[in-house]
């Protein structure tokens, strides 16, 4: 009888060690945890922008989605913009040299150019016509490589841009594709799907091709020369810059004319049936942040833009002239 106090002090005392033993490791795990939570959320975080000169908003939309999202540049993350004035190569080959976490291409152009100076980079696609079809992807719900982000040609785009610009002018008969899409991806699925809408609309189509700015006189005197009475601008970052150009060719020559982005509809053009551009630069903010999280981007599905935005210029239609429907007038999102 006297022996089990004894006994049960001894049970007692391997109990206490073995608690302090696990209290002790529970201690231990946390402060690791701790430490790893606060080293991550101090590590400042390195990626690259590389969008064309002259568009500041687009810029300011990634920056402000970022900041949304907890980055602060200079305290969590830098952010080495580059801007481009028709080639991106040299730009591209400089952002890929800082060994940076993540690049963001602004566009397909950029792309190509982040992908010819290194073809591992993990990259974003702000805006692209093609993902799948320019070899960035294996498919849109799984890209599978390196590179996700926002394809800008769902099926449909361009049969629908070709249906309003017919709307817009009933008496159109032959319309040119100006083509500044790089690659053949992008390319030739709007051109498929052109000629296809053609037939159903009873117009001819023919498409022109420029891959630089000195391509487009050219483009221009073959448009006329084979006496095209309406003019589709495919998609294209080549064609985004110069738009002004491109404006002014339509309306000097009276030519009823439907665009890529809302931008030409600004510059001066009659029509554009296009994705909000700044929706698609926070949406690559927000593919950034998963990345930057942990994600591979081969897991991030590649989205179409949400909605596309009928905007209708009022005083071109005038200038041609043309008296536009009033319902088609009453579907636009914006007359200016």
């Amino acid at each position: 009888m006297l022996l089990l106090p004894k006994a049960e002090e001894k049970m007692d005392a391997k109990r206490d060690r073995r608690s302090f033993v696990v209290n002790f490791a529970a201690v231990g795990a946390l402060s690791m945890t701790s430490c790893a939570h606060r080293d991550s959320a101090s590590r400042v975080r390195r990626i690259g922008l590389l969008v064309g000169a002259g568009y500041p908003q687009l810029v300011a939309a990634f920056k402000s989605e970022l900041s949304r999202l907890g980055y602060v540049e200079g305290e969590n993350i830098v952010i080495e913009v580059r801007l481009s004035a028709g080639d991106s190569a040299p730009q591209a080959a400089e952002l890929v040299r800082l060994n940076l976490e993540l690049i963001v291409a602004a566009a397909l152009p950029a792309a190509l150019a982040v992908r010819d100076a290194n073809p591992t980079a993990r990259m974003v696609i702000a805006t692209c016509p093609g993902m799948v079809s320019n070899g960035f992807a294996q498919s849109l719900e799984r890209p599978g490589g390196a590179v996700t982000g926002m394809d800008e040609l769902p099926p449909g785009l361009t049969r629908r841009r070709m249906t309003l610009l017919k709307r817009a002018a009933p008496e159109l008969r032959r319309i040119a594709l100006l083509s500044t899409t790089p690659g053949t991806g992008g390319h030739e699925t709007q051109l498929a799907e052109a000629e296809q809408t053609a037939e159903a609309l009873g117009v001819a189509v023919r498409a022109y091709r420029v891959t630089s700015v000195s391509d487009f006189q050219n483009a221009f005197a073959s448009m006329l020369s084979d006496s095209m009475d309406g003019l589709l601008n495919f998609q294209g970052g080549l064609s985004l810059g110069n738009r002004q150009r491109i404006v002014d060719f339509a309306a000097q020559n009276r030519l009823p004319a439907m665009y890529q982005a809302t931008l030409f509809a600004e510059a001066g053009g009659l029509m554009a049936w296009a994705p909000n551009l700044e929706e698609q630069f926070r949406a690559a903010a927000r593919y950034v942040d998963e990345i930057l999280r942990g994600a591979s981007p081969g897991d991030l599905p590649i989205t179409h833009p949400s909605r596309y935005y009928l905007t209708i210029n009022s005083s071109a239609a005038r200038a041609l002239p043309l008296t536009l429907p009033q319902a088609l007038l009453a579907e636009a999102d914006r007359v200016l």
